[in-house]
């Protein structure tokens, strides 16, 4: 059967087992190309005709369009955590299962990448790296804050976020959730309070996002709440960039409405060299380009659960990590399938 990989995170020899199983590979441009252009509509829904599986990078968009033509497509699988840019309404309409790949090294590296971001802004360690640079010394202005006795808010209490907190214990800081799903059990051992996310955003001197991106989600970081932020909190974004309105943090912080900003996700990747963020002051704005959680150990362990979820769904069984199980019993009478790839579907 047909596999298209859309772009490749490695050397064309990590998709070996499926070669082996039998099924044909067609790989895209690869994802570290620095020029490397997304592909159109267009293309997908040609390139994709013929297709079992589509095997999606973070660059591409799987339309409802593509899923349509692909007459004989059985899975979309991302080799990584979010969805959002496949329409996986249209694939659980048209009985296509999507699947993610939600290695634990990737929500381990997340979380330490979000620490280190906390720390740099805390500790100031741009703004004091600059100030060594230019030949100057440390001064008192220049002294840096303790996470000691501060509160922290996380806006999403997923699997990042809990790791995150796991971290934290011993740090002696107050740590807030604001998530309408979880359950005051799930954040009390860890001694995570469940609040609104107005009282979060009151209370908090440090606000990491964590949620997924939805129709609710997007934008919800806006004008209003960055206003309802202390002059002295800091904003941490890893998930995904289009939760922030990016033209009110960029004002926020040009007038000193909140301190400081650490970014990995932006509405726009790769960054535009016009954006609006590149010209904030660098010791106050942290700028990483979607990696800083990343790791080859992250990128291996995602890849490894993407292959198992395509040689399961070509087995005609059930992928482990399917995002829209709703789909299971349509798919299950276009292609025969019955088993579960080891789980049921999560």
């Amino acid at each position: 059967m047909k596999i298209i990989v859309t772009g490749a995170y490695g050397p064309s020899q990590e998709f070996d087992p499926l070669r082996e199983a039998g099924h044909e590979i067609a790989l895209g441009r690869p994802v570290d190309q620095p020029a490397r252009r997304p592909y159109t509509e267009e293309e997908l829904v040609e390139w994709c005709r013929d297709a079992h599986v589509i095997m999606v990078s973070h660059l591409d968009t799987i339309s409802r369009a593509v899923l349509e033509h692909a007459e004989q497509l059985r899975l979309v699988v991302v080799p990584f955590v979010g969805t959002d840019k496949i329409d996986v309404s249209a694939a659980t309409e048209l009985g296509i299962i999507v699947a993610n790949s939600p290695a634990p090294q990737h929500f381990l590296g997340i979380a330490e990448a979000t620490i280190g971001l906390m720390l740099a802004l805390l500790k100031r360690i741009k703004h004091n790296e600059a100030k060594l640079r230019r030949g100057e010394w440390a001064q008192r202005i220049d002294r840096g804050s303790l996470v000691a006795g501060k509160t922290i808010g996380f806006v999403g209490l997923g699997r990042v976020a809990m790791q995150v907190a796991r971290r934290l214990q011993g740090w002696e800081a107050r740590l807030l959730a604001a998530d309408p799903y979880v359950a005051p059990e799930k954040a009390r051992p860890l001694g995570i309070t469940l609040v609104a996310l107005p009282a979060l955003l009151a209370e908090s001197d440090v606000v990491s996002l964590h949620m997924t991106l939805t129709p609710k989600t997007r934008g919800m970081i806006g004008d209003k709440e960055l206003r309802s932020m202390k002059r002295t909190a800091l904003l941490i974004n890893t998930a995904r960039g289009e939760l922030v309105d990016e033209d009110a943090l960029c004002q926020a912080i040009q007038e000193n409405r909140i301190a400081g900003v650490a970014l990995d996700a932006y509405e726009e990747e790769p960054l535009p060299m016009d954006s609006r963020l590149r010209a904030l002051d660098p010791e106050r704005a942290i700028l990483t380009p979607h990696n800083v959680g990343h790791s080859e150990a992250g990128r291996l362990a995602n890849l490894k659960l993407a292959v198992e979820a395509t040689l399961n769904a070509l087995r005609g069984e059930v992928p482990k990590h399917a995002v829209n199980p709703q789909a299971v019993a349509l798919w299950r009478q276009r292609f025969g399938g019955t088993k579960v790839g080891g789980m049921r579907p999560s």
